[in-house]
């Protein structure tokens, strides 16, 4: 009994996160209310408060639930045997999908850090952006070690990188208006862009 109910708690649990992180990408705001996301669940507003205490502490544990997904992830990357091109590729690779997937990413870290305790500054920075820069500096470090990358300022080509990750999918309105009516990235576009940050951003390192 005891474990069907730790069951069912994980699982209005993540329906909840679920339900955030669709209104979210649906909507192309952070600003979504707690009574549309319990209705997306399926659940009573209540369960909000009951499961995170806040709809504030809600958004952190999507957020930890978001990055943490692609630090296990960065950590499995350092395991293969292959060269420090094919790494930062792969690399590349899953930044840029991370960003498809999560398009509200940037914006959910800034309001998660504006105006917040030291405490939640120091999760958020330690545990959950600082893995994933130093993961790819410790790929141009190795890059450059083994010859086949150039000499770059890892901080610049961290942001170089998410920049460019994150531009396309965060812009429905320059898309949409500018460039042909296009509501949101699909699959196929999704893949081209990929193709051609990916190509672009190692043209820049490789030596």
């Amino acid at each position: 009994m005891r474990t069907a109910h730790r069951e069912d708690k994980g699982v209005i649990r993540e329906a909840l996160l679920d339900a955030t992180s669709a209104l979210m990408r649906e909507l192309d705001t952070i600003d979504v209310g707690i009574l549309d996301i319990a209705a997306r669940a399926n659940v009573n507003h209540g369960m909000i408060r009951y499961y995170f205490g806040s709809k504030e502490g809600m958004l952190l544990a999507l957020l930890d639930r978001d990055v943490g997904v692609r630090i296990r992830q960065l950590e499995a990357l350092h395991r293969l045997r292959i060269s420090p091109t094919e790494r930062m590729r792969l690399h590349l690779n899953g930044i840029l999908d991370t960003y498809y997937q999560i398009p509200y990413l940037n914006r959910l870290i800034q309001a998660m850090v504006r105006d917040a305790s030291a405490e939640r500054v120091y999760h958020i920075a330690e545990e959950l952006l600082k893995p994933i820069a130093s993961a790819q500096h410790r790929i141009i470090e190795e890059g450059i070690a083994t010859g086949e990358f150039r000499k770059v300022d890892p901080k610049l080509f961290y942001f170089n990188t998410i920049g460019a990750a994150d531009g396309l999918y965060s812009n429905r309105f320059t898309l949409s208006a500018v460039f042909g009516g296009i509501p949101n990235a699909d699959d196929a576009l999704h893949e081209r862009y990929k193709a051609q940050t990916v190509d672009t951003l190692l043209a820049g390192l490789l030596a």
